[in-house]
């Protein structure tokens, strides 16, 4: 899988397992509330640029939503974000901060 595939063949394989990247390109919505929900179905992928020679990077966006009703909060946006990606014998692999919250045991 280490030769070159067009922009259009990278979109169709990463939207094929669309649904096994979702977590991992929306782990960044704990940063804004741990209320902060992404909507399923809703992740787009906007472009993929080749940056070099089997490296890339993806835009894309997704709507999520946050509701609290204590603060009365209520509101759905959407967001857009990017990351780069290679070509590895075993696949693609992307470059994806962890965004998890650490937890209250993390901090001791």
């Amino acid at each position: 899988m280490t030769e070159a595939l067009s922009v259009k063949k990278l979109k169709k394989v990463i939207n094929d397992k669309i649904s096994e990247l979702v977590p991992a390109l929306t782990s960044g919505l704990s940063f804004y509330s741990e209320n902060a929900r992404y909507t399923e179905g809703s992740l787009e992928i906007f472009d993929i640029h080749e940056l070099s020679d089997s490296q890339y990077s993806m835009s894309y966006r997704y709507k999520w939503t946050i509701f609290n009703a204590c603060l009365d909060i209520s509101a759905e946006e959407y967001i857009r974000e990017s990351v780069t990606f290679s070509l590895a014998e075993s696949g693609l692999i992307f470059d994806i901060i962890d965004n998890s919250r650490p937890s209250t045991a993390d901090e001791l």
